[in-house]
């Protein structure tokens, strides 16, 4: 067994690795195909591949695993093995096989979101958000009647001349500039910016002719139904940088 490890803590040693390798190769042996496996020196190592790939390679002699490094933790290990050699044997993979690979890529992908939203500069007092999700059920049930469920809503913590919110919709967050939460603004206009992203959840951008369509036409149909729409932007327009000094 020839081993080939990246720098990485890893909670399955290498003597275990080395033993699942054996095992599921010795298994394959005896399925149809089985037989090119015999006698070749087995090669692994652990990549941080995108979206959790993984291959497997057969040349004379030699059959090399390459491993995302994230099953290098993980006790679905046995399952991204098995999967690699039923795709090189060109067998049918059992469901059971695909349904263990799919719960860890869910898994992975709901750990990795999870990591970069604790990264996002974002308010973490509930009762400071607290009035912003008040707001936005309270809009959402008078205006869109959409649901809610996963969408969560915070204040900043960078103030900004330009941006004053925004939805992050892989997180499925929105995010209202704190500048807006001081005491010149008034609430039609904090309303207001929380109506604007929440139609950002309600209609997502979309691509036409290579170009992401952030404001299209329906979301600015919307948008001016809303009723403080002037008012707001009258504000936002000829009082928000004579009011507020940032």
């Amino acid at each position: 067994m020839i081993l080939a490890f990246e720098k990485q803590k890893l909670k399955t040693s290498a003597d275990e690795v080395e033993k699942i390798l054996e095992r599921k190769v010795s298994e394959f042996l005896h399925v149809r195909g089985g037989k090119i496996l015999q006698g070749k020196k087995v090669r692994y190592k652990f990549y941080p591949y995108a979206n959790l790939g993984s291959a497997i390679r057969i040349s004379p002699g030699i059959l090399e695993f390459k491993i995302h490094s994230s099953y290098a933790k993980s006790d679905s290990l046995e399952a991204v093995v098995e999967l690699l050699l039923y795709k090189l044997l060109k067998l049918p993979i059992p469901g059971t096989i695909e349904e263990k690979i799919q719960h860890f890529y869910e898994l992975h992908s709901k750990e990795k979101s999870e990591r970069k939203k604790r990264r996002k500069k974002i308010e973490s007092s509930d009762s400071k958000n607290a009035i912003l999700k008040e707001m936005l059920h309270r809009i959402n049930e008078t205006y869109l009647g959409i649901d809610l469920s996963d969408i969560e809503i915070y204040w900043g913590k960078r103030s900004s001349r330009t941006r004053l919110g925004h939805f992050d919709p892989s997180h499925r967050m929105i995010v209202i500039n704190p500048i807006l939460g001081r005491q010149v603004v008034p609430d039609f206009v904090l309303e207001y910016i929380v109506f604007h992203e929440l139609l950002h959840v309600y209609i997502p951008a979309t691509r036409k002719n290579g170009k992401n369509v952030i404001h299209g036409k329906e979301f600015r149909t919307l948008e001016r139904k809303y009723p403080d729409y002037l008012r707001a932007n009258h504000w936002l327009k000829s009082k928000y940088h004579q009011s507020i000094n940032l």
